[in-house]
């Protein structure tokens, strides 16, 4: 896998997790300057509560951020063309296993939060009205600001199907290091990396 991956996760749940909130114009950026809210609030209010159980930010986690991720798009592009190769057995797993990934890695990026911030810039509309993208930037102390870019689409609510750092996509970055995979064993070869992987997380 390539290894910048954990950093770029990193970059991305710090973000989610730290706030300097401005008011939202649409659905999508209300759901997601939301959940940054929750989210800081939980890391700037249950340190306590995280240092005494293991298991507590991954619940918060879990009630707070997975219900408006889209696993099974960032799936699908991460994969990219060897999705349709895989039978449906093995998609399902690549979903399974690929959002064990994610969260391992972002729950284990939000421990380093240290009090960052990030602002949005207004909504501008896009041309689907099912498609929404919200832009802010993330400020770190004494480092350069970064854009990060939120991907959304609409289908029974709105859920976050990419997110881009720096103008590079979490799903590309993905799809790089598993078109390697799969070049050198198969839909099954990757399923393996992945499930080794999060075994060791």
């Amino acid at each position: 896998m390539i290894k910048h991956i954990r950093i770029f996760l990193a970059a991305i749940a710090l973000t989610i997790a730290s706030g300097t909130v401005q008011a939202a114009e649409h659905p999508a950026q209300t759901m997601v300057v939301d959940a940054i809210t929750a989210m800081l609030d939980v890391l700037k209010n249950d340190g306590d509560k995280m240092k005494a159980d293991p298991e507590y930010l991954q619940s918060r986690v879990d009630e707070l951020i997975v219900p408006y991720l889209d696993f099974d798009t960032m799936t699908k592009l991460a994969v990219g063309k060897f999705w349709r190769r895989a039978d449906a057995t093995q998609q399902a797993e690549l979903v399974k296993e690929f959002k064990t990934l994610l969260l391992n890695t972002y729950t284990g990026a939000l421990t380093e939060y240290s009090g960052e911030t990030i602002t949005f810039e207004p909504f501008r509309p896009e041309e689907r009205e099912d498609r929404a993208v919200v832009r802010s930037t993330f400020s770190q102390s004494g480092g350069s600001d970064v854009p990060v870019v939120y991907k959304l689409r609409e289908k029974n609510g709105w859920t976050i199907y990419d997110i881009e750092v720096n103008a590079i996509s979490l799903v590309t970055s993905y799809r790089t290091a598993f078109t390697n995979e799969i070049d050198g064993g198969g839909i099954d070869g990757l399923l393996a990396t992945l499930k080794e992987r999060n075994a060791k997380s």
